[in-house]
């Protein structure tokens, strides 16, 4: 299942490309898509109650009234996404079709980041580190999502066992890691420290990105099936 920070129609296009005909957790959580029928009885698309006006406003008045420099995608436009990301224009119209989160491109002090985030708590929302950008949301996050979906395949399935795995680089991932099984926590192209508080199994490969990814699973795919039912001591 692809879970990430990216907006639907992102990990839609991806999704065709890699013909993956599962549920999508799309903007950190905010956006859940589940195939018709894939669940029987559940919403086909499920999102965060917080919407995308009520998140830019509320940052809105913290930056006005705390001169915070940062700028959130929506000031941006497709033209500054694309520079600050590196997306073509395309691809960055996709990432602006947002449903439940506003990602921010942070250019102040790291101390002051922390209370920026202060201060979205303090108005009932959350913000999450990405790899590069804050990201802005309600309280919600893609372990909610990966929980939800997770009990959703034991009621598909019952009396199976199950083993859930996550694969994640940022500090937006940690909440997803520490809720399944086994967390492989694949070295991030960033500075922030990474410290996952879980009692689950933890993988570190030695490389980032896809080779990493392909490091751990092919490690894990590897093992006898009861090796990997074991719980970590």
């Amino acid at each position: 299942m692809l879970v990430s920070s990216k907006t639907l129609a992102e990990l839609e296009d991806y999704a065709r490309q890699l013909d993956l005909a599962h549920p999508v957790v799309a903007e950190n959580g905010a956006v859940l898509s589940v195939p018709t029928d894939y669940f029987p009885g559940m919403t086909s698309l499920l999102t965060t109650p917080v919407s995308r006006e009520r998140l830019q406003s509320a940052y809105r008045e913290a930056k006005a009234a705390n001169a915070y420099h940062c700028e959130a995608f929506y000031e941006l436009g497709e033209p500054g996404i694309a520079r600050a990301t590196g997306l073509d224009l395309d691809q960055a119209r996709r990432a602006n079709t947002r449903a439940g989160s506003e990602p921010i491109l942070w250019l102040d002090d790291a101390s002051r980041a922390d209370s920026f985030v202060r201060d979205m708590e303090a108005r009932g929302l959350h913000c999450v580190r990405g790899g590069r950008f804050l990201h802005l949301m309600g309280k919600t996050g893609k372990d909610d999502a990966v929980r939800q979906l997770m009990a959703q395949y034991a009621h598909k399935w019952p009396g199976k066992k199950l083993i859930s795995v996550s694969l994640g680089d940022g500090p937006n991932d940690l909440g997803m890691l520490a809720s399944t099984d086994i967390a492989v926590l694949i070295p991030g192209k960033h500075e922030h420290r990474m410290i996952l508080n879980s009692n689950n199994r933890v993988l570190t490969p030695s490389s980032p990105g896809p080779t990493g990814w392909n490091e751990a699973m092919m490690s894990l795919l590897a093992e006898p099936l009861d090796e990997l039912h074991k719980t970590p001591q």
